[in-house]
């Protein structure tokens, strides 16, 4: 089973070089690397580097993680022994002097309110999304959890090719850097009838580089937008939705003017 390991990457040589030599040390061989420097919308440069894919398995990563040697294995070995999985992903672990760039561990406080509200209290479980259309965080730790999820993280994701294309790849309607882009296609696959899976044997280290597209990430307006796409599809109207679409509003307004 040949994996094709999709990396977007603009301006950022030496993050990902520690990318890729990660992946050189991958104790499952089968596979190409497939990166791609375009400048635009991640959801289209994500479907370019899936359409010059030539393995079975499309795995997606971001270019600031590193995989440990049996990363691949976990991946393919859960697609082997499940059929009906569709899509595997597993935690992405921030290295502790990293999360200062991630501000839902920054700031404390706000992350337990936020838990509180949004969460469900369910903010340790990966790859759920709640009724109030949020996601949770817990895959950002090494989660005592394998099984079945919503969606799979953003920068560690794989899909079966065919069901991948079936399910019509990434909305290039979602603008930007892609957000909810991924959890869209992931609520298609699942309308496919396809399991999305967890496995903690999956597990990369995330890196937050603050480099390259970061730089502009808070700075275009597409990120409400792209939210209201994927709600407008997957989220039934409720008090807590509209509570959690004001906190969005209200965030990304503030990250854009700093």
């Amino acid at each position: 089973m040949q994996a094709s390991i999709i990396i977007p990457s603009l301006k950022r040589p030496v993050v990902l070089q520690r990318c890729i030599e990660s992946l050189n040390k991958q104790t499952y061989r089968n596979f190409e690397k497939v990166i791609i420097q375009d400048d635009g919308p991640l959801a289209k440069i994500r479907n370019q580097g899936a359409d010059k894919a030539k393995g079975e398995i499309l795995v997606f990563i971001d270019d600031d993680v590193v995989c440990p040697p049996t990363w691949l294995e976990a991946i393919v070995s859960v697609f082997s022994k499940l059929p009906q999985v569709g899509g595997v992903s597993g935690p992405a672990i921030i290295p502790a002097k990293y999360k200062a760039n991630r501000d839902i561990t920054r700031f404390k406080l706000i992350k337990r309110l936020y838990d509180t509200i949004f969460l469900e209290g369910k903010a340790n479980l990966p790859g759920l999304i709640t009724k109030a259309g949020t996601w949770t965080t817990g895959a950002m730790e090494d989660v005592a959890y394998e099984g079945e999820v919503d969606y799979l993280e953003a920068c560690n994701m794989a899909f079966r090719k065919e069901v991948f294309y079936d399910a019509g790849k990434f909305d290039e309607t979602f603008r930007g850097v892609g957000d909810w882009s991924e959890p869209d296609l992931a609520f298609r696959v699942r309308e496919r009838y396809y399991k999305l899976w967890f496995s903690q044997s999956a597990k990369c280290f995330h890196y937050p580089d603050k480099t390259g597209p970061f730089r502009k990430r808070n700075k275009d307006n597409y990120r409400v937008e792209n939210y209201r796409r994927f709600a407008s599809k997957w989220v039934r109207p409720s008090k807590k939705h509209s509570m959690y679409l004001l906190f969005l509003k209200t965030y990304y307004k503030i990250k854009g003017t700093i």
